[in-house]
């Protein structure tokens, strides 16, 4: 009878040696699908990255052109320098811009554009009178900036979908996740 005995727990050790091993297999197997998917999906958002590159830095530059020649626009005395923002504000406006832009950054375009058209054909029905122009010139400055402060904002929104990081968005708390990072980098 111990000598059965003995060979019954043989035998369930056996099988739970067994039993352990298959366990132990299968978890292993799973845990490496789980990495190769997670790596084959890391590799799919490298490629999209790299694929949309070009576009974003496209955009980025765009914006920047109409956001400074709309604050040029808006804020310099400068006639000269007025004058050739106008023309990279109606350029980007009617070319480039839209092929980058999303709807928001349209909208402020547009807004911008239909304000700076007024003021344009106000400052030709005035002809050369500066006297007509002094009391108006302040006003129409005061909203121009405002436009082009809204432009720059539906640019930074835009920036923060595109680029799929609030760090557009919310600057301040991308420079506190960066020093935080710096000093955990330190650690």
């Amino acid at each position: 009878m111990f000598d059965d005995t003995f060979k019954v727990l043989g035998a369930l050790g056996a099988i739970a040696t067994f039993l352990w091993t298959v366990y132990v297999w299968r978890e292993k197997s799973r845990q490496e699908l789980e990495a190769a998917a997670h790596d084959a999906e890391r590799a799919r958002l490298t490629r999209r990255i790299e694929a949309t590159k070009p576009f974003l830095e496209r955009q980025l530059e765009l914006y920047t052109e109409a956001t400074r020649a709309a604050a040029i626009i808006a804020t310099s005395e400068d006639q000269e320098k007025v004058r050739s923002a106008r023309e990279i504000f109606w350029q980007l406006f009617s070319g480039e811009l839209a092929l980058v832009e999303n709807p928001e950054v349209a909208s402020a375009m547009q807004d911008f554009g239909r304000t700076l058209i007024m003021e344009e054909g106000r400052n030709e029905a005035q002809g050369d009178s500066h006297k007509e122009k002094e009391p108006n010139k302040h006003l129409e400055k005061e909203g121009l900036r405002q436009l082009s402060l809204n432009l720059a904002s539906a640019c930074r929104n835009s920036l923060a979908r595109s680029w799929g990081t609030r760090a557009w968005a919310s600057p301040d708390e991308a420079s506190q996740a960066s020093a935080l990072w710096k000093e955990r980098a330190k650690a």
